[in-house]
């Protein structure tokens, strides 16, 4: 696990490791320390020297020295903390960049629920109960052998005793817990996610649920999910209160044994026995609490391990690339994974400035043609070329700024009106905000909002119509200047009047750019009636239909 952890780690963090230790080591023998101070008051206790003024002195002394002790040991802790959530940090971002990088199919088929929960929880996992846990067990393990060894010089007996004690408790813990923490870890992870996806999806579906009386259904799955939660977290706290047990009872079986073979006249010894096993009670029993954490959590070492492999992609060299005559699909065939093809051996040409409807029977495959257009999706065979030139990890940022894309459900953040339509771009053209909208028809809408176009949309834009969210999607490409447009099924969820509105909208843009190309995804012939000609997918590609 630890050369698994250390592989995890980038070099620069192996080497703050080195000085985590030294932080560690000072926090565990200012903590002994703190101890050994209270010996003092033990035999000024014990030999009933309370009035002395030196006694008082001395008593001052150890009380300052708690406190700047203390204070000292906060600010050591404050240093592992801030590298905890240093790698934290790290770790969140690289996963949420790699799930990113892998593009449309990896996060399809994931899921963006489970993605979501491991950029997010797994990495604070890794940070707070691996590696915190590391940090605590060497910590508590370095100030356990302290006591341990000035118990040893003081009575070697006393430390024979709890020794005795404790190592056939804790050789039947290590044997009976380990086992099984892992076991709940990983039961305990599924049942989180599969919740948040229960969660997700209630909220998302929220009208087809009610309108179905599914909720019910979904209520249920929430209940069996919280019950699996329960019993899992049951389990880890019944493993978790075994080792205060297993410490008090080490505790009490030594010191039974010392009280039956000394006198009286020890005192002393009977009195540091049992300062020296109180304190190092807590000490083990984190320590065994920070193993279990950390076989309960080992299972999201080896899930960034798996996730991490190789280096962040590094940007590609991104080439040039223009749009003067042609966009090409020349043979391509895609199929999804253990599916057959749903697009074979297709190819078709889309000149500039060309309007081009694209229509096909459900299952074709056009929205699966749009993403390979758009360079989401790999094909097996064949390739897309615009001039002549393929879209590969080379040229597809530069294809990529030159489209506009607007689909069913436009995307839309919760920000205001502005930063959606200039998505992207760290500083705003208001000036060019306000011509898109015009050319949309948004305009007039957009000056009686309360704030103009700084109104913020809500949540995935809940107050605007499905006219307005696919008005907002088409100035989202306008304002970035697009050369080409592609829509997908962008008005088949609109009622018939506006979806001649937006209709009217993109004839007009048509007409006033003849250089824009658009490729437009519908079902109603009446969306593609203003088109120059248009594509029959399943009449060009021996396709089969897709589930």
């Amino acid at each position: 696990m630890l050369k698994k952890i250390y592989n995890l780690l980038e070099p620069a963090d192996r080497k703050k490791c080195a000085g985590l230790v030294i932080v560690v080591f000072m926090v565990s023998m200012l903590n002994f320390a703190g101890l050994a101070s209270i010996f003092p008051l033990l035999k000024i206790v014990l030999d009933g020297n309370h009035g002395d003024f030196n006694v008082g002195l001395v008593m001052f002394g150890i009380l300052v020295f708690i406190v700047v002790k203390n204070l000292a040991v906060f600010l050591l802790n404050r240093v592992q903390t801030k590298f905890l959530l240093q790698q934290f940090r790290h770790f969140s971002y690289q996963l949420f960049c790699r799930y990113y990088q892998r593009g449309l199919l990896f996060i399809r088929d994931k899921g963006a629920v489970r993605l979501t929960n491991d950029v997010n929880s797994l990495c604070l996992t890794f940070s707070v109960s691996v590696l915190q846990s590391i940090l605590s067990i060497m910590g508590d393990s370095i100030l356990a052998i302290l006591v341990f060894a000035a118990l040893a010089i003081m009575s070697p007996l006393a430390s024979l005793f709890l020794l005795l004690a404790c190592i056939p408790l804790f050789t039947f813990y290590w044997m009976v817990v380990r086992s099984k923490v892992r076991e709940y870890g990983k039961d305990d992870l599924e049942a989180r996610r599969k919740q948040a996806r229960t969660v997700s999806e209630s909220f998302r579906g929220f009208v087809e649920l009610e309108v179905s009386n599914a909720f019910e259904i979904q209520v249920n799955r929430f209940i069996d999910g919280l019950d699996t939660i329960n019993q899992c977290r049951l389990k880890m706290d019944a493993v978790r209160a075994f080792p205060a047990l297993l410490c008090e009872v080490a505790i009490i079986l030594g010191l039974s044994l010392l009280i039956l073979v000394q006198d009286e006249s020890q005192l002393l010894v009977g009195g540091v026995f049992a300062l020296a096993a109180f304190r190092l009670m807590p000490s083990v029993r984190n320590i065994l609490g920070c193993w279990t954490s950390l076989q309960q959590s080992s299972y999201c070492i080896d899930t960034l391990q798996r996730e991490l492999e190789g280096d962040l992609e590094n940007k590609v060299e991104n080439k040039p690339l223009t749009f003067e005559n042609e966009l090409c699909a020349e043979n391509i065939t895609f199929a999804y994974k253990d599916s057959a093809p749903t697009l074979k051996d297709f190819s078709c040409t889309i000149a500039k400035g060309e309007c081009v409807g694209i229509q096909g029977q459900s299952g074709a495959g056009k929205s699966t043609l749009f993403n390979v257009l758009l360079g989401f999706f790999p094909v097996q065979s064949g390739r897309v070329t615009v001039d002549g030139k393929a879209i590969d990890a080379q040229t597809v940022k530069a294809w990529h700024n030159m489209v506009g894309y607007v689909p069913q459900n436009v995307f839309i953040l919760q920000a205001p009106l502005a930063e959606n339509i200039a998505l992207g771009c760290e500083t705003i053209d208001e000036e060019r905000v306000w011509k898109v909208l015009e050319q949309v028809q948004l305009k007039t809408w957009a000056e009686e909002l309360p704030d103009g176009i700084n109104t913020h949309m809500g949540e995935a834009g809940n107050r605007l119509s499905g006219g307005q969210r696919q008005r907002i999607g088409i100035a989202r490409a306008l304002y970035k200047q697009a050369e080409v447009l592609f829509f997908d099924e962008a008005t088949s969820a609109l009622d018939n009047e506006t979806e001649r509105e937006i209709n009217v909208t993109l004839r007009a843009l048509s007409e006033l750019r003849s250089e824009l190309t658009m490729v437009i995804i519908a079902h109603r012939d009446t969306s593609l009636a203003f088109c120059d000609r248009i594509i029959n997918i399943s009449e060009m590609s021996n396709t089969e239909p897709s589930i």
